[in-house]
């Protein structure tokens, strides 16, 4: 009995359980603005829900606002399913970006996005990822200050 829940676990495993394939991913990009403007320095995170396989994917966005969400494992897109959409934007007092090296418990940075876009359970961002999409995943939010 041993024998056989063991090689059932190492099957689920080697089937990449939960990892997501190479070629069934979707590519899933876009551009972040925050005020009307393309923002640099956020977090995007991609959450599986429901039945949606793989563990998700997250991106940063560049100075131009552009993302393209990558798995846990480095390759780029997700499965096809629905999937939550959180934003973060973490910014020092004077608007500059935080010391990549400094872990957050010690940063003076602060949280600029209001937390239905930045917090799993209350997010209002939403993604129905298809097999075919070809689509641009863009959201425009206000921060904190401009609600």
């Amino acid at each position: 009995m041993r024998r056989l829940i063991a090689a059932g676990f190492l099957t689920a495993v080697a089937a990449g359980c939960g990892g997501g394939g190479g070629s069934d991913l979707v590519p899933v990009a876009g551009v972040i603005k925050v005020d009307g403007e393309a923002a640099g320095n956020v977090t995007v995170t991609y959450a599986p829900q429901d039945k949606t396989p793989g563990n998700g994917g997250t991106a940063a966005t560049d100075s131009t606002g552009r993302y393209e969400v990558t798995t846990p494992q480095g390759r780029k897109g997700l499965p096809p399913g629905t999937y939550k959409v959180t934003l973060s934007r973490r910014l020092n007092a004077d608007g500059s970006p935080p010391d990549p090296n400094a872990p957050p418990i010690e940063s003076q940075a602060r949280e600029t996005l209001a937390v239905k876009y930045t917090d799993p359970e209350k997010t209002e961002l939403k993604v129905n990822l298809t097999a075919d999409d070809k689509r641009s995943f863009d959201f425009a939010v206000p921060s904190m200050k401009k609600k």
